[in-house]
This record gives C-alpha cells, structure tokens and sequence, in this order.
C-alpha cells in the first residue's frame, strides 16, 4: 500500500512538473544523479571533433530558432576527427577557416552554451551541409580548451605528436614541406592523416640572394658540419667564423626595401647576434639580435635611424627547435612572419632615403668580438630578396582544401559594403519596385551575359530607389545569404553574380526651363535646359558620375566621388581602416579588419584566451608578457627569484608565506617558540641544539659531569651548589659549619687557626704589645730678612744695600709614642 503511494506521488508531480512548471526548468529536473560523458567518450561518440575560437554568438531573441537555440560563429583553430566530413561543408570566402555552428543553447535546455572570445572544443556533426553540435550528453557539445581535455581527444584518436617540418624542396619558385606522426593505436587506425603537406619559398627566384655560399658555409670550413637528417642544413659552433664582404654580393649596397628569410634553430635559453652587418669603424649598421623572449631588428641607417629604437619582437625561439623566420622591411614599417602563423607588423622609423653604405662585413654572429659571444646553432636557409613581399611567401599554412570547400575560393571581384552589412538582417520581404524597370539589364562584376539563378541557400535584396527623380535611371539590388553569413560567396558561389543593376524611367521631365540653366547648361524652350556633359536635371543642377559612385558616395563633380567616412577611391569602392590593420590585417569595412588566425578586430590586435593579470599585456595571440615578478601563461603565477625553501611558497614577487617554524624573506630562518636559552642553536622548528653544559628542549638545563653527593644540586655547567657542612666541586666533602678566615682550616667542623688569630671562625688575633717611638716631621711658612744690593741715587750710579722679607719653608722633627702586637 506504501508502495502504491508512492508511485502515485511520484506519478502526479511528473504530471505537475510537465504542465505547469515552465519548460525552461525541466532539463534542470534531470540532473538529479546525472553523470557527464568524459571528453575521451564525446570524441568517440562524435562525427567532427575540432578545437576553435567563439568569435560570435547570436543569442538575441530574434535570431533563434523555434527551439531557442542560436548559431555561433567561429574560428577553426585544429581539426581532431572527421576532417574527409569537414570538406563538405561550405565555408567563409574571404576567411577559410571561418564558419557557423548551429544548434547552441541555453543549459536549462539541455543545450551547450558558448561564450564570445572564449576557446572551446566542440564536438559537431553534420545537417544539410551546416555544421551542428551534436548531443551525445546533455551539454555535452562544448567542452572547455585546456591540455587535458587536447591530451583526451589525441589519446582517443591514438595519434602522436607532429615532427618538426621538413626541407623545402626547392629554394624559390614554389615548394613544399610535409611532416609526420604515428599513429599509436595497435590496429595502427586512426581518425585523421598521419602526413600534412604544405607549400614554401613561393616567391619568384629574380633577385634572391643565397646567403650561405657566399658565407663560405655549404664548403664545410671549420666549426661547421653539416644536419644528417635534412638536406642543407648545417650546424654552426663557436669556432666557425662565416662571414664576407657585402660588395662581393651586393655591388651598389643593400637595397632599401627588401625581405630576409632564414630557418634556423637557437639554442635552448640562449642569446646573442646572429646576422650582422658592420662596418670599417666597428660599427653594426643591420644586426638580428635573439633571445629567450624577443627578436631584435637592429638598424642603423647615414642618419642612425631607427636606432635604438629599432622594433623588438615579443616571440620565443630560443627553443633548440626549427622556426622559419621572415623579415620585410618596406618604406617605413617593418613585419615579422615566423612559422607561418604568427604575423607581426611594427613602425620603422628611418630616414627617407636610407642607407647603411657598402663598405660592410656581413657575417654569422657578431663581426667584432666587443658585441657578444660568436654563434652557436644550425641554419638551413639564409636568403636576401630584393622584394619586401617574399617574407610573407617563405611558407603558406597547411593545406585546407580538404577540410574547406572548394567553393569558397576567393571571388575576383570586389566586396560589396551592403551584403556585409546586411549580415543579421533577416529574410527580406519580396521586392517592391518603386519605377517601372526596362527589360534591359546591366550587370556588375559580369562574367556572363545571362544572370544565373540562385541556389536554396541564398536570396535577393529589394531593388533600390531609380537614381532619377525623372526621366531614366538605375536601380540596383545584391544577394546575401539566407543563414546570414559573412558575404555571398559562402552561398552564392565564386562565378555567380553577386549585384545587379537594371534601368529605370520614372517619368519624362517637363521641357521647361527656368531664367537660366546652370553649371553651364543652355536653355531650349521646346526641350528645357541642354545640359553639358556630366550634368543633368531641369536646371542642370545634378552632377553626374559615370559609373556611379559607390557604397553611399557623393557625386560632386562629373566623375568626382566624395565619399564617406571609412571609403576611398574614385567610385568609393575602397574601404579605409583607422587606426590601420595591424599583424597582416586586411581592411574589409570602414573600420572592420579580416584579421590572421588569432588576432581580433578591430585592428587585429592579437588576443589571449585568458587575461593577462597583474598588468601583462598579451603581445601575440594566446602569448602574455608579464611584468617584471610575474610568469605564467596569464601572468598569475608571482615569481621568486631566489626560491622559497623549507616548502615556503611564493604568493607574491619576492614574497614567500612561509610553514609554521620558518621565517624570513626566503624562509630560510628557523624558529624555535619559545627560543632556546644559554645560546642553544634553533636546528628545526622547535628543536634546540645546546651548548656543552645544558641540556632539555630549550636548553634550559644544566648538566654535571659526576652527580652532585650529599644532597647537592647541579646550578650550573660542572658546577654543585653544596648544602651546608659539605663542600668540594661535587660536594663530596665534609666542611665546617661556619667559614673559617685567615688561612684557617676545618678539622672535625671546627675551624683550627694559624699564627695569632683566635676565634670560632679565626677572625680574631690575640696579641701583646711594645711601645716605641714613632718620628714625624713638620713644616711651618715664616718671614725672613735678607740684604742685597741695588742702583740707587738720581742718575743711579751709586750702589746702595737694602732689606727686604720673604717667605720661607721651615721643617721641624717631632715624636710621637706607638703601640705594636709582638
């Protein structure tokens, strides 16, 4: 009966719950024991496992579909699973690794959530050529970026890690480069391709300079041997001296502009020059200088410009491994392209017409040993190229033609404004043409004479307002994508017709002309005002630009556009970025940049998946620089110089909190509490090592080598403070009870006296006495008479005896009577 109850109980809140409690609660009601499927199952479970970056997420109410869930736009960062799958899906034109992701949500409903600018991994299928999260555990189609949940999805896959990219090929004019990894798993089967290929050295091979012959390398002089297991590379040390004169490969000097490509491997935690360019003074005019956390492009033009302000690079390749560096040094700003991946553009302010001259050394390491210690490394490729544009050609990413549609390729045309933005605006209703159209259509961007139609995922916009307020005109309208992505080629296709324009006639204009026609016109009274070329309207009074000025341009003259803020060009085709595009961005809107992999707009400054803290700035994507006293990816993790020892930890720069026991700036004091006593030294934390003579946890004891006897106590080290009647250093002896002075002794506790003394502690003498007589003498001042002769009269030469007194010290002998003890 119990039972039954229950049920019933159970039965009537199920009913509850599902008709009157909202629905947005009811995947919470399903948690109750719930357990999620680790990332290793998902990865199994899924048909596309990819790791990328959130860029987007529409979540606005009147964006979702009737289920409430929302797309997602996002950046491919690695694809793990299911990249044959991912080739049939259709992309981003203009950026091959962009795309939307469908059927996100809210966790109430079950549904994964995602966030803008956060990194996830995303496990996906497929559905009507759309990519979609797929719900093989509640939530479960998202999953956060971290190493351990990368290591799950390899060791799911049964893949190793890549090995470092091979040799180019060829040394211009286009080559490749492959790398490898095993797969680990004992069918030997994995998801995925065990060999990426990609293409290097693109550019043209007019101008390019090989470095390393003319460096005396390829020769294999002293110090240099050459890589076993890749073809022209060569290993450097200490010893080798490669260097050479700069006239002997550039006769007129270094050209102004140019590109400096080079692959090569620093050594682990190291530092130093590693190409210079000095001159007969001593001086290094152009000189790449490495560390462990910066690339250093020294250069010093006739007016020492940069200087020492010469950009600095915030990238780490001091890491014994191979890295394809690229410099392009062109008018005033200078870029870095390193791995392909990572883009860096700076300013590089030097003189108009720069210069470093000819008379100059160019050599491996520093020329002059005043700079640094000599090179140490391996170099496979060392190429000077007149054209600034062949840094960015050393190495194109890998090939994504296989996980990217082929219809994606990059239209020739040119970006239409409108279809961008455009992108959240819903399906518009069907076209209202406001003038009567004429059959005739002209079309731009035109490849053919008919305009093909368009597919189910794309549409037409309304056709705009005739140009004319009378007589002919046009009117134009664009296509853009129905499930609002980026631009029209994602749906529309490279070859289809992107903007059309057709022709209008709103009405005839009245044959009448007022006083006078302007801008030059002439007055017909049957006709109205015959205008002059690039004029129009009843008075002359409208400019005309043929073509029409584009993208909200003004026509302000015939065939002069003034355009608005952010475009530029004659018809306003071209958008304008400021500040400017930075890292190897592109300008697409006014103001909008399409940024490289890892940098974010608008000015493709690179972002950090996570914040930089305690004032690091994030130089490079997903790279922080920290300040000074702080590490770490986020800069969170303080840094202690010195360590922290007896497992201190290091809470803050230079600041350790330190266990119970231990103090000071490093923790490396002992404390003892309370402190050991009679100089004990604090060993460990409430352990005290004592001095000879005491003993006890704080040294607060004495010892005695032999017990004290009779009753003694131990005061002090070796030393026996007796009771009374008993003395000796161990108080062993009987003594008297009283203390017996002047040399007396105790015999029998009593004390026996010498010579004359008496008493019971021989302090008194017993004596007889003699009288006899004791001298003494005493002086007394008196006045005496004395004569002596003296000049006297009035010329005083006479001779007189005269008296005079004075005092003097007179002594007597007296006597007195004395008494001695005999």
């Amino acid at each position: 009966m119990k039972r039954k109850r229950k049920l019933f109980y159970l039965l009537f809140m199920t009913i509850v719950l599902t008709h009157f409690i909202p629905f947005t609660f009811s995947c919470i009601l399903l948690l109750n024991g719930w357990t999620p499927l680790s990332v290793y199952e998902r990865t199994e479970l899924a048909d596309i496992v990819l790791s990328a970056h959130v860029k987007r997420a529409f979540k606005e109410w009147n964006q979702r579909t009737t289920a409430q869930t929302y797309y997602a736009e996002v950046e491919i960062l690695q694809v793990y699973k299911g990249v044959e799958l991912l080739g049939q899906i259709l992309v981003n034109a203009q950026n091959r690794r962009l795309s939307n992701v469908t059927n996100f949500g809210d966790k109430k409903m079950c549904y994964a959530d995602v966030m803008e600018g956060e990194r996830y991994i995303l496990f996906l299928t497929t559905y009507k050529q759309r990519l979609s999260a797929k719900y093989d555990d509640i939530f479960g189609a998202a999953a956060e970026y971290t190493q351990y949940n990368v290591r799950q999805v390899i060791a799911q896959l049964g893949w190793d890690e890549w090995s470092p990219w091979t040799s180019c090929s060829t040394s211009c004019e286009g080559g490749s480069q492959t790398r490898h990894r095993a797969c680990e798993k004992e069918n030997g089967t994995c998801s995925g391709t065990a060999v990426e290929k990609r293409q290097c050295n693109l550019f043209p091979c007019k101008g390019v300079k090989d470095l390393m012959p003319y460096l005396g390398i390829t020769k294999l002089p002293l110090g240099v041997t050459q890589v076993t297991d890749r073809n022209h590379s060569f290993n450097i040390s200490k010893t080798a001296k490669p260097f050479s004169p700069l006239v002997s490969i550039f006769r007129s000097g270094l050209p102004q502009d140019f590109s400096l490509l080079t692959t090569v491997v620093f050594p682990r935690h190291t530092s130093g020059f590693f190409l210079t360019l000095s001159d007969l003074m001593g001086k290094q005019r152009l000189a790449i200088h490495y560390s462990s956390s910066s690339v250093v492009f020294q250069y010093y033009d006739q007016n020492n410009l940069p200087g020492e302000k010469s950009p600095s690079f915030d990238v780490q390749i001091s890491d014994s491994t191979w890295h394809q560096v690229a410099f392009s040094v062109k008018g005033n700003k200078i870029a870095l392209y390193l791995d392909c991946d990572t883009i860096i553009s700076k300013p590089f302010p030097r003189s108009q017409h720069s210069s470093i001259g000819t008379t100059l050394m160019l050599a491996i390491g520093p020329y002059f040993a005043r700079y640094g210690f000599p090179f140490e490394g391996a170099v496979e490729q060392l190429t000077f190229s007149s054209d600034p544009d062949s840094a960015k050609l050393q190495c194109n990413p890998v090939d994504d033609t296989k996980i990217l549609h082929e219809q994606a390729v990059k239209d020739d045309g040119q970006l239409d404004v409108n279809i961008v933005k455009d992108f959240k605006s819903p399906t518009p209703a069907p076209p209202k043409p406001t003038a009567t159209p004429i059959p005739h259509l002209t079309t731009q961007f035109r490849r053919k004479e008919t305009t093909p139609e368009l597919n189910e995922w794309s549409t037409w916009s309304s056709w705009s307002l005739c140009n004319v307020t009378c007589g002919r005109g046009v009117q134009t309208r664009s296509a853009y994508c129905r499930n609002n992505a980026l631009n029209s080629l994602e749906c529309v296709g490279k070859n289809a017709v992107r903007t059309q324009t057709r022709a209008c006639d709103v009405g005839k204009c009245e044959a009448y002309c007022s006083s006078s026609c302007l801008n030059g016109g002439t007055c017909n009274i049957t006709t109205g005002c015959i205008c002059r070329d690039g004029y129009e309207g009843k008075q002359c009074e409208n400019v005309m630009c043929n073509p029409i000025c584009q993208n909200g341009g003004r026509c302000i003259s015939p065939n002069v556009c003034a355009c608005p803020e952010g475009l530029k060009g004659p018809l306003c085709e071209s958008v304008v970025c400021d500040p400017p595009c930075l890292n190897g961005g592109r300008c697409i809107l006014s103001g909008v940049c399409a940024c490289p992999y890892g940098y974010m707009p608008p000015d493709c400054t690179p972002t950090c998946a996570f914040p930089c803290h305690n004032g690091g700035r994030c130089i490079r994507p997903n790279k922080c620089k920290c300040q000074p006293g702080y590490q770490g990816r986020d800069c969170t993790e303080p840094v202690c110089r010195d360590g922290c020892f007896n497992g201190g930890a290091c809470v803050a720069p230079k600041t350790c909190s330190c266990p119970r026991g231990f103090s000071g700036s490093r923790c490396h004091l002992i404390e003892c509490n309370p402190p050991c006593q009679n100089r004990g030294a604090c060993v460990f934390p409430g352990v005290c090592r004592c001095k000879k003579g005491y003993t006890g946890d704080l040294c607060d004891k004495h010892t005695c080598k032999k017990p004290c006897s009779n009753g003694g106590q131990c005061t002090g080290p070796n030393q026996c403070t007796c009771p009374l009647g008993y003395g000796g250093k161990w108080c062993h002896r009987k003594r008297c009870n009283v203390t017996c002075f002047n040399g007396g002794k105790c015999k029998s506790r009593r004390c026996r006296c010498k010579g004359s003394f008496v008493g019971t502690r021989c302090e008194k003498r017993e004596c007889r006495y003699e009288q006899y007589v004791v001298p003494s003498q005493k002086s007394i001042r008196t006045f005496q008479r004395e004569e002596y002769t003296t000049q006297c009269g009035h010329w005083q030469w006479k001779t007189c005896v005269q008296t005079r007194l004075k005092y003097v010290l007179v002594t007597h002998t007296l006597y007195r009577t004395a008494y001695r003890c005999i």
